[in-house]
């Protein structure tokens, strides 16, 4: 666990590329890397493995991630040279296996156009191509192509149940359920000694009156005797638990006047605060109805306290975050409420009949030992001193004794429930979607939002010269990544801009990736003469926050990029490096000729630790007279 997310380390290498890894090895990580939608790194790795594996295979997932994420206009030289050598090689292997049709059908998209390529691919591979070369393709295909494209993101958003999966990757590897030592008993060495003296006593006293009445022949004192003991015996029994029960009820009345529900006390830090935050939310939600609910709250509060106690007890000072035990917590609620309805709350209603027998047994033995002592008075007399001078410290040692045993009881009991319900918890994550079909939801998620924001501006795909989809996350937001991996949210802010001929189109919404379902549309324009710079700032977590600067001065907050995985898989992931790509190219001069964004200026101050990327301000271009044209939504 983070300080705010989780991190599942169950799968700790999942993007942790060991430096003697084969290449083969080094393939499996590539691909995975290139399903998260880490392409720059998916493509260092890739470059590596083809030195060694020349198959088609290897080649097949090498144009994806050379293509994935890029326009035509961001290929460098370089990049184009590289393009050209590997076909030769790829050439060299071509052969009739499936991933030789998925190199041809590739290549016949980008030189020729022909979207007929990807009939002879199976629905995977062809996902594959739709999802990585949609911002490369141009010219007619390009309209065919993202038509396909959309039917299949609305055919996979919903796919390998995400309604039912999606939600687990948020949630944390449960904790084992850990019971804590009981209590021992509390009995001082005063005690003690005067229980074992006593006690010694009343045997010596006892065993002498037996033996005088025995030499007697005197069968009424020996039967007296008996029955003496046989009510001591009794007494001794109700009595302990007569003690027993009575320092119990005295231990909640303390109880209940000196400890505070977590929810009575200010809030606090870390992780006994996090725990009281999580017994403070399920307990609203254990009992519902309001008089029901204080019914519960006054019989149930002494033992909740106790537990949440023994969960602080027992797991604060670990490496358990607060979350990782919150199923224990729903549980233990869970438990006491079906204590509660049972009835099993409110102990001590034999308290009085306990008693009596007590005290009919101690008054039954003395007046058997007086019986048995008629003639050995004195024997008797000691007895029944003895005896209840030994009354106080044995019932204390044996309600101490009881206590002790009830409390490992109830702690086994507990733990033994406990521990099926964590096992049907893990059970439960078994699952839990990965982090590459977290990225492939989200990418189907990205493409209808995409096509979603054409509709609304009323424009066709072929009316965007370039776009850019940038992820942060959305308020209300849970969190969570594998190891080395990028966050994942609960909720998205999306925000796509749109290049056209007279300006850009900025559309926003939120993502609830639960439900699959977009909220908070907000639609904005600019012309391309009204942006003035697109400034990237990195805090001192990591964070970037990006802005665009507009010819007023003014600055529009895009949003938030949080630090998670290594800086090419943050710049991807996010899409921070295609938004800035394209933000450059409505800040720099637009080719209108070909629609080729140029590079602006670029200024890095790292002595402030800041990263500014400004773009000087654009040669006069076709200004839209509205801020944006876009239909009512």
């Amino acid at each position: 666990m983070s300080a705010d997310g989780t991190v599942h380390r169950d799968g700790h290498d999942y993007y942790l590329v060991p430096a003697d890894a084969s290449p083969r090895r080094k393939l499996r990580y590539a691909l995975r890397f290139l399903e998260s939608g880490q392409a720059t790194t998916a493509r260092r790795l890739l470059a590596e493995c083809v030195e060694y594996i020349d198959e088609p295979s290897v080649w097949f997932h090498w144009l994806l991630a050379f293509y994935s994420g890029r326009t035509a206009w961001e290929l460098s030289g370089e990049d184009r040279e590289s393009l050209d050598a590997a076909r030769e090689r790829i050439r060299a292997t071509a052969g009739n296996s499936c991933w030789s049709r998925g190199i041809d059908a590739v290549d016949r998209l980008i030189e020729a156009g022909d979207p007929a390529a990807l009939d002879d691919l199976d629905e995977g591979m062809r996902a594959a191509v739709l999802r990585h070369l949609d911002r490369v393709l141009g010219g007619a295909v390009k309209d065919r192509i993202w038509r396909r494209s959309v039917d299949q993101a609305r055919a996979d958003r919903t796919a390998d149940r995400r309604a039912d999966r999606v939600g687990k990757f948020f949630e944390p590897d449960p904790a084992g359920p850990r019971a804590g030592p009981v209590r021992p008993p509390e009995v001082d060495a005063g005690q003690l000694t005067l229980a074992m003296l006593t006690s010694l006593i009343v045997v010596g006293a006892g065993c002498l009156l037996g033996w005088l009445a025995f030499r007697r022949g005197d069968s009424t004192a020996l039967v007296a005797i008996m029955i003496g003991l046989a009510a001591a015996f009794v007494a001794l029994a109700n009595g302990a638990e007569w003690r027993f029960r009575d320092e119990r009820r005295r231990a909640e009345e303390r109880e209940r006047k000196s400890w505070r529900f977590p929810g009575d006390d200010p809030p606090v830090a870390g992780f006994t605060g996090e725990v009281d935050r999580m017994y403070r939310q399920y307990v609203g939600r254990t009992v519902t109805g309001e008089a029901e609910r204080i019914a519960w709250m006054r019989e149930a509060y002494v033992p909740l306290c106790r537990w949440r106690d023994e969960v602080i007890e027992a797991y604060r000072g670990t490496r358990v975050a607060a979350a990782e035990i919150r199923w224990l917590i729903r549980f233990q609620l869970r438990e006491l409420e079906r204590r509660w309805r049972n009835g099993e709350l409110s102990g001590g209603g034999e308290r009085r009949s306990v008693k009596v027998a007590g005290v009919a047994g101690v008054v039954v033995a003395v007046i058997c030992m007086l019986i048995a002592g008629r003639q050995d008075l004195g024997a008797a007399v000691t007895i029944i001193v003895a005896g209840w001078a030994a009354t106080g410290p044995v019932l204390r040692i044996a309600a101490e004794n009881k206590r002790v045993a009830e409390e490992a009881e109830d702690r086994r009991e507990r733990w033994n429930a406990a521990w099926f319900e964590y096992q049907r918890c893990r059970h439960h994550l078994d699952d839990r979607p990965s982090d590459g079909e977290m990225a492939r939801w989200l990418d189907c998620d990205r493409r209808l939002l995409l096509c979603r924001a054409l509709e609304v501006c009323g424009l066709g795909w072929s009316d965007v010269s370039a776009y850019a989809c940038m992820e942060a996350r959305a308020d209300r937001s849970s969190r969570a990544k594998v190891v080395n991996g990028p966050w994942r949210y609960s909720r998205y802010r999306l925000t796509v801009f749109l290049l056209t001929a007279d300006g850009i189109r900025q559309v926003t919404a939120e993502l609830d990736v639960a439900r699959a379902s977009f909220e908070d549309w907000r639609l904005t324009g600019y012309g391309y003469d009204e942006v003035v710079a697109a400034r990237v700032a990195r805090r001192g977590d990591g964070t970037r926050e990006l802005r665009l600067v507009l010819r007023d001065s003014s600055e529009v907050e895009i949003g938030l990029v949080e630090a998670g995985c290594g800086e090419d898989g943050e710049l991807d992931v996010t899409g921070l490096r295609s938004t800035l790509f394209v933000l450059e190219g409505a800040a720099g001069v637009l080719n209108q000729g070909a629609g080729v964004p140029h590079r602006g200026a670029r200024v890095i101050d790292q002595d402030a630790g800041v990263l500014d990327e400004e773009r000087g301000r654009p040669a006069a271009q076709t200004r839209s007279n509205s801020p944006a044209k876009c239909r009512n939504h």
